[in-house]
């Protein structure tokens, strides 16, 4: 019964650690949102190009 109770305990930690960062992205300001998902447009990019999509990461200039 210890594994159970030790994995609940974890299992809230990990959501509220999960709240806690959604709520720290939803405070920041809008050009950072869009720098955000840019950035993970770049990381799944090569992923989807090597299942044969064609694939457009926004261009952001600086």
């Amino acid at each position: 019964m210890e594994a159970m109770d030790t994995l609940n305990v974890e299992m809230a930690r990990l959501a509220a650690a999960k709240e806690a960062r959604r709520r720290k992205l939803a405070t920041l300001p809008f050009p950072d949102k869009v720098r955000v998902v840019v950035r993970l447009q770049r990381m799944a990019a090569p992923i989807l190009r090597a299942r044969g999509l064609q694939v457009r990461v926004w261009n952001l200039q600086k």
